[in-house]
């Protein structure tokens, strides 16, 4: 990934760092954690919120693979949700997919990458989640 021509898909999602990290909220009302981080808790409507960072690794729920083209998006992609430890669901772009690599039920892990090229040729980025890797 090439920092000096890339953007994030949208800031305060995730961080960029050498290990990247979903930032989500906590509620310190409730207790709960939601995604992506707001000001107000999605649950009790609370205001007394906090940041965290949530976990790097979660299971494939379900997913998707997309072979209808749309622009600057290349063909095919695939698309799911995470289950998080947290007790939250994390919709994504996932790795893996493009070619029957995915199973509902396996583990996935964060990764950050291109998903996309502006108009301008600037790489978009955003948070991913692929399998993981056995140890």
């Amino acid at each position: 990934m090439n920092d000096l021509n890339s953007k994030p898909f949208k800031e305060g999602l995730f961080t960029r760092n050498e290990v990247p990290e979903l930032m989500g909220v906590r509620c310190r009302d409730c207790g709960r954690t939601a995604f992506p981080h707001r000001d107000l808790c999605i649950f009790c409507h609370g205001r007394d919120v906090e940041p965290v960072g949530l976990s790097r690794r979660g299971i494939l729920h379900t997913y998707t693979v997309c072979r209808i083209p749309v622009p600057l998006l290349p063909v095919p992609y695939a698309v799911g949700y995470i289950d998080l430890p947290e007790g939250v669901r994390v919709f994504a772009r996932l790795e893996g997919g493009e070619k029957g690599g995915l199973r509902t039920g396996m583990e996935m892990e964060l990764t950050v990458g291109p998903i996309k090229t502006d108009r301008d040729g600037n790489e978009i980025v955003s948070y991913k989640f692929r399998p993981t890797t056995p140890s």
